[in-house]
C-alpha cells in the first residue's frame, strides 16, 4: 500500500452517512464539492477500498468509468 501513496495525495476522501457512500475527490475540486456534491470528477462508492484501487489504477482508467 505504501508504494501507492502518491497516487492517493491528489484526492481527499470523504464518507456521507445519509447515502452512505464514500467520495474520492481530487483535490482541486475540493471546494467546488462542497458547493456542489454533483461535481464532476469525484468519484464515489459504498466502498473506500474500491475507489482506492480505482484511483491506484491512474487517471485513464478513471475517465473510461461514466456516472
Amino acid at each position: 500500500m505504501k508504494e501507492y501513496m502518491s497516487e492517493l495525495y491528489g484526492y481527499v476522501f470523504h464518507y456521507n452517512h445519509f447515502t452512505e457512500l464514500w467520495s474520492a475527490i481530487p483535490r482541486e475540486k475540493y471546494n467546488q464539492y462542497w458547493d456542489n456534491d454533483g461535481t464532476q470528477g469525484v468519484l464515489q462508492s459504498k466502498s473506500i477500498d474500491t475507489l482506492i484501487e480505482m484511483i491506484i489504477k491512474g487517471d485513464k482508467f478513471i475517465k473510461t468509468i461514466k456516472k
